[in-house]
């Protein structure tokens, strides 16, 4: 019984010890409550805002250093060059050689007169090309002319017949325009 009683005293005791820090835990409990509520309603949005404009920044970044190392392409590149009046033949002779590598048969070539056009100091040089090939053939020369550089040479226009001669083989009457740098 007396340990009874003294548990008792000390429970009363500590109780009238805590009782001024029960204020201050209550306080406490309040402030974390608050901090809770602070982070689930205002900081945690704001973070995933936060996110997103990261994720966006870098989307653009990488689309940027992607457009810097095109540009950097191009500008390395010896495709793409406007030909000099002087390298006409050599373009030409390019051309047939690549066209004989892949079985084109070049029956004529007949170049035409320069023609001006709307870029100063640029004109542009039509070619007659009459060829004799097989459809497979002919078409990876027109992605070796396409491949040759969008602005060096462009087909005008493209006439294919069948052969008279060869049911398998095309006649294919084609005009190319070279651009000259004058």
């Amino acid at each position: 019984m007396k340990t009874e009683a003294a548990v008792a005293h000390i429970t009363i005791r500590l109780k009238k010890i805590l009782e001024p820090f029960r204020n201050l835990c209550v306080l406490c409990a309040c402030c974390v409550l608050s901090g809770l509520i602070i982070l689930i309603f205002v900081y945690r949005p704001l973070m995933t805002k936060l996110h997103d404009a990261a994720n966006r920044l870098q989307e653009v970044e990488t689309e940027l250093l992607n457009q810097r190392n095109a540009i950097a392409a191009l500008e390395n590149s010896e495709e793409g060059h406007i030909i000099q009046r002087n390298e006409v033949p050599l373009a030409i002779a390019e051309l047939t050689k690549e066209g004989r590598g892949l079985g084109l048969n070049f029956n004529s070539i007949s170049p035409g007169q320069l023609q001006e056009t709307i870029q100063a100091g640029v004109t542009k040089l039509p070619i007659s090309f009459m060829i004799e090939s097989e459809y497979k053939n002919f078409g990876q020369f027109l992605t070796y002319v396409e491949d040759f550089s969008s602005n060096t040479a462009e087909v005008e226009s493209l006439f294919i017949y069948p052969s008279e001669n060869d049911s398998t083989k095309l006649d294919v009457k084609l005009v190319l325009n070279l651009y000259v740098e004058i």
